[in-house]
């Protein structure tokens, strides 16, 4: 048996024991549970007993408060306070049913039924109580007969408890007795697995491990110092220990075979150091710049002369690149770039023979390309020269130009800003005239409506004479009946006749006034029609005054803002020319550095052509420069056309644009 599984043996006995007492206390813990569930059970039943006979005591002294109660009103709380607690009964039974073992069931249908008497007599005493009287809630509960019901319905209670606490105390016991038993019979399984558990677990470690482990061990301390002649032990065991012997043997055996091997490396080792030292000669040379040193001994080995060859096959290519390349670098001194590298390389010096003549081919290319370019720099720096010395002489009198526009403008911008100005008084001069219409029309508008007022009145006044002339004529009426009246009461009515008749005479006379007044106020209204007419074209006339104030208000508004926007302008443009002024004064001095530039760069492009002429390229010779000069029409000048722009814009064509059209484009 292997190692391996002498340890899953011994992992196993442990294993089996742990299970042994994992399944023990798994048996433990279900049981404990099962105890503890009834335990809970019976206490929960023996509270709701307790807590039963509470509101049982709960509703017996809400009844004895509804008993001395003064009214049916102060005996009301009570009464609620016992319908309370017959809930709370009900309720207490529905939680206590599912808890009731099959044992108990019979007394426990006494105590619902006990429960549900005492649940009618009592909502019977809180009726009584708030229908009728404290007193008949007195005498109907308050007798010897209810409270020995009452007892007996509290005794089956306490006979259930006492029943559930009984079992209680049995439980307990069991609790107890089962504990102790686990108990015991966990630290005997426990106590017998380890000790098999260690008897095998020693047996395996000392007799099948630890021992034959310390015998191999010895035997590779015995190796390791030298000793090849021990013999190993274990070589034919079928497990980790008997692969350790074989182990050890193998290493045995390759030590015999090292020993050996040394021998011959040590004679080796001494042609490689002869080796490594010719090496270092033909090295050193090679360093020095000396490419013709060679490897000439025989050293009675096949690699270690094919190495030697190898170096001297080295140096000889070396040797070769290098010959070939100063010969190609003399004749580049010499401004031949038409030479290559000639010759079969490889690796590095290959490389070294491609760049080479790729470099030599790139810079007869690239000389080609400068002697041409330096012939075309020659020839346009010979017209750059004379276009700036052209153009120095055409910016100076620009500048000048540009300084007497400059004044003109500030002239121009002074005109227009006083016509804004002027503008803008104007502007708040009509402003004061259109609030003044406004008022006007807003006074006219009250007299119309003033005016209406007094037609209104008028025609009120009106509807009064009419009511007085009424009145004036039901009192004629009336004194003509009291004259009547009076003419038949014979003498004894005279004096009555005579106040009848002066009653009538004032009556008529105010019936006249009335008509007078009528027809004055009738004249009134009309000419009051009249006014109202004439005051209402007023409004019209006065309106339309204020709507053509208004639109001359709105044209001078619009014209003094375009004549602030032309002024703005004016101004801009006057720091534009100001602008392009100092430019033009430094685009001057620039020329001037530009155009000593220019004649310093054609010395310089004749010296690079000088230089570029002594070198020799395939199918060309060095060629003399060429000096070439042309002439080139002047650009139109931006700034000159935006000047006579202006200049006729404000001076109409004159003096200005005419000088604008004499300046030279530059």
């Amino acid at each position: 048996m292997k190692i391996r599984g002498k340890i899953f043996l011994v992992v196993g006995v442990m294993g089996t024991v742990s299970v042994l007492i994992a399944g023990i206390a798994l048996g433990v813990v279900f049981g404990y549970g099962e105890q503890l569930r009834k335990y809970e059970n019976a206490s929960e039943r023996a509270f709701l007993g307790e807590h039963l006979n509470r509101q049982v005591t709960a509703v017996v002294m809400d009844a004895r408060g509804i008993y001395a109660s003064p009214s049916t009103e102060k005996a009301a709380k009570f009464a609620s306070s016992v319908l309370e607690s017959l809930d709370a009964i009900d309720g207490t039974l529905a939680s206590w049913r599912p808890l009731v073992p099959a044992s108990q069931a019979a007394a426990f249908e006494k105590v619902v039924a006990g429960a549900g008497e005492f649940r009618k007599f009592r909502a019977e005493t809180a009726r009584l109580g708030t229908e009728v009287s404290p007193e008949a809630a007195n005498a109907q509960g308050n007798n010897e007969d209810n409270r020995a019901n009452r007892k007996a319905f509290q005794a089956e209670i306490d006979g259930v408890v006492q029943t559930d606490r009984d079992n209680l105390d049995a439980i307990k016991a069991s609790i107890a007795q089962f504990k102790q038993a686990m108990l015991i019979l966990v630290l005997a399984t426990a106590g017998i697995g380890l000790s098999i558990g260690i008897a095998v677990a020693y047996f395996f470690a000392t007799r099948q491990l630890s021992g034959p482990i310390q015998n191999v061990t010895r035997t590779m301390s015995e190796l390791v110092s030298g000793n090849l002649n021990v013999v190993v032990p274990y070589e034919g065991r079928q497990d980790e220990i008997g692969e350790m012997a074989a182990a050890v043997s193998v290493f045995r055996q390759n030590a015999i075979d090292t020993r050996k091997l040394n021998a011959q490396e040590l004679a080796l080792r001494e042609k490689s150091s002869d080796l490594q030292d010719s090496i270092g000669v033909v090295v050193n040379a090679a360093a020095a710049g000396d490419f013709s040193s060679r490897i000439t001994k025989d050293y009675d080995n096949a690699d270690l002369n094919l190495f030697a060859a190898s170096v001297n096959e080295l140096v000889a290519g070396i040797d070769t690149a290098v010959t070939e390349t100063q010969r190609v670098i003399a004749q580049l001194a010499q401004g031949n770039l038409t030479d290559t590298m000639n010759g079969e390389f490889r690796g590095a010096l290959g490389e070294l023979q491609g760049n080479v003549n790729s470099a030599l081919a790139t810079l007869q290319a690239t000389m080609i390309d400068v002697r041409g370019s330096s012939d075309s720099v020659n020839a346009s720096t010979n017209e750059l020269r004379g276009a700036s010395d052209d153009l120095s002489r055409r910016t100076e009198q620009q500048a000048a130009s540009l300084e007497e526009t400059s004044a003109a403008l500030d002239q121009i911008t002074a005109a227009v800003k006083n016509s804004t100005d002027r503008a803008q008084e104007a502007t708040t001069m009509v402003a004061g005239a259109t609030q003044s219409t406004k008022q006007s029309g807003e006074v006219v508008r009250n007299a119309v409506q003033a005016m209406g007022r007094i037609e209104s009145a008028s025609n009120e006044i009106s509807k009064i004479i009419n009511v007085i002339d009424e009145i004036a004529f039901q009192t004629n009426l009336l004194a003509l009946n009291a004259g009547v009246e009076a003419a038949r009461a014979g003498e004894a009515g005279r004096g009555f006749a005579v106040v009848a008749q002066e009653v009538r005479e004032l009556a008529q006379r105010a019936a006249s006034a009335a008509k007078d007044i009528k027809g004055l106020i009738h004249k009134s209204g009309e000419e009051v029609k009249v006014g109202v007419r004439h005051v209402q074209e007023t409004g019209t006339s006065l309106s339309d005054i204020e709507e053509r104030v208004l639109r001359i208000n709105e044209h001078i508004n619009e014209i003094a803002t375009a004549a602030r926007e032309q002024s703005l302008g004016l101004q801009e443009v006057s720091v534009a020319i100001n602008q392009m002024d100092q430019v033009t004064q430094h685009n001057a001095a620039m020329v001037e550095e530009m155009s000593a530039a220019t004649h310093k760069l054609g010395e310089e492009s004749a010296n690079l052509a000088g230089m570029v002429s002594r070198f020799r390229v395939s199918g060309s010779q060095g060629r003399p420069v060429a000096a070439v000069a042309q002439s080139h029409r002047p650009v139109a000048s931006p700034a000159r056309s935006m000047v006579v722009k202006v200049s006729r814009a404000f001076a109409g064509g004159g003096s200005s644009a005419a000088a604008a059209d004499n300046w030279e484009d530059f």
